[in-house]
């Protein structure tokens, strides 16, 4: 975590036990989902080779995603945005279990990746 969000105090601190939970139940579901989504992809032949690559790549993005956010939550680092580190709120959270960032610093990046 960078050290601006340590100094922070950002943390887990601003969601109850009741909603961590929640919130690591929909990471295992959706990387469940996620992988799922990975082997019947693995397994269709009938897609083309660059639409399977981008839903591969999809897929490993979201996972990856997944991973790191559940790294973070097993630390007591969840949901802090890693970009301007203030509190990312509950309802992004459950609705996007593996944010990074608050809707504003999302949409930054979505404007820089056109």
């Amino acid at each position: 975590m960078p050290a601006r969000l340590k100094a922070a105090g950002t943390s887990t601190s601003h969601l109850g036990a009741a909603q961590l939970a929640r919130l690591r139940d929909l990471m295992v579901e959706e990387r469940s989902l996620q992988l799922m989504r990975r082997q019947e992809l693995w397994d269709a032949p009938s897609f083309e080779p660059d639409v399977t690559a981008a839903l591969l790549n999809a897929c490993e993005e979201t996972l990856i995603d997944i991973e790191e956010a559940m790294a973070l939550l097993d630390r007591g680092d969840y949901g802090a945005c890693a970009e301007c580190g203030i509190t990312i709120p509950f309802e992004r959270l459950e609705a996007v279990p593996g944010a990074r960032f608050c809707v504003p610093c999302q949409a930054g990046w979505a404007r820089l990746s056109r």
